[in-house]
């Protein structure tokens, strides 16, 4: 039976040459950045910053998720400011990334604790969702460039982690593209499916073999891992530390994701789990994780401790 708790904002799913708005609506995010939650407002040109203990700063995920609401509105309205703003957000973004050989890569700066990762550091995700901006905006302005940056997003997507890149592979020998690429592999599954994204949207305006393999071997990993991100009564952020993830992304990032994937793909297993994480949003179920977020991680520290495992 249908769930009627999720109403799904998707974009353009399709395989189309021709990018229309990103494959999820993220302008119901919008309330975070003008509510000031990332700590930074924005620049004079209107793009977005974060707060930190380093200062202000650019963040590249919150430039292209925030490009994607901007470039749906535009989609809509061709307004010249919203155009302007967007050319700002690709300005600041050509502007904080390294060009290495024939890769590009936008180099995090400070430290990251949740996953211990020392910088310099890269995220797939970041990696991913630059790509699938710079792509839309390729073709929304005719600027063949900015393909070619897209292009150099990916190559470096290449990069074994062993290397400092964000590519590695689990023993079962399916590929993962990290968004923290941290010594013990965190596996976050929405990390890693906003990369997938980034390159069906490479794919889709190149036809590229190498990029298709990438893809098909993607869908593999997800689909012999998906029910390791299932708690059974809610999904789980990661496969480091097994982290419940918080109701916003159950809602509006995990279950649109499914959908998505089933979409493009067609495969009954994106679906399943569309179903199932959606589903679970109940009041009942939502007092219950409610509950389990306290307790799950003094669980979890004790059993690590037990076995010896001193993480945090």
């Amino acid at each position: 039976m249908e769930s009627r708790h999720v109403t799904l904002g998707l974009g353009d799913v399709s395989l189309s040459p021709q990018l229309g708005s990103y494959y999820i609506d993220m302008r119901p995010a919008r309330v975070h950045y003008t509510n000031n939650i990332y700590e930074g407002g924005f620049d004079e040109r209107g793009v977005p910053m974060c707060g930190g203990p380093e200062g202000l700063h650019y963040v590249p995920v919150n430039i292209a998720q925030y490009g994607f609401m901007l470039h749906a509105d535009w989609l809509e309205t061709r307004d010249l400011t919203t155009r302007a703003t967007l050319e700002a957000c690709l300005d600041v973004l050509d502007g904080i990334r390294s060009v290495e050989g024939d890769a590009v890569v936008w180099w995090h700066h400070h430290f990251e604790p949740k996953y211990r990762i020392r910088p310099p550091w890269a995220s797939a995700m970041a990696q991913g969702e630059c790509i699938s901006l710079y792509l839309r905006m390729a073709q929304a302005l005719n600027r063949p460039s900015w393909v070619d940056t897209a292009w150099g997003a990916y190559r470096f997507l290449r990069r074994p982690w062993s290397e400092g890149g964000v590519r590695r592979y689990d023993d079962g020998g399916h590929v993962w593209f990290e968004e923290f690429p941290s010594e013990t592999p965190s596996l976050v599954l929405n990390g890693f499916i906003y990369t997938v994204l980034g390159l069906y949207d490479l794919y889709r305006v190149t036809d590229d073999a190498e990029v298709k393999r990438d893809i098909d071997a993607c869908l593999e990993t997800l689909a012999a891992n998906l029910h390791r991100f299932d708690a059974g009564y809610w999904s789980l952020y990661d496969l480091q530390r097994r982290e419940l993830v918080r109701y916003y992304y159950q809602k509006n990032v995990h279950v649109p994701q499914m959908a998505v994937l089933h979409q493009l793909t067609g495969r009954a297993i994106f679906d399943k789990y569309r179903r199932r994480w959606e589903g679970q949003i109940t009041p009942l179920n939502f007092l219950f994780v409610q509950v389990m977020y306290r307790v799950k991680p003094r669980w979890d520290r004790l059993r690590r401790a037990w076995h010896g495992d001193d993480r945090r």
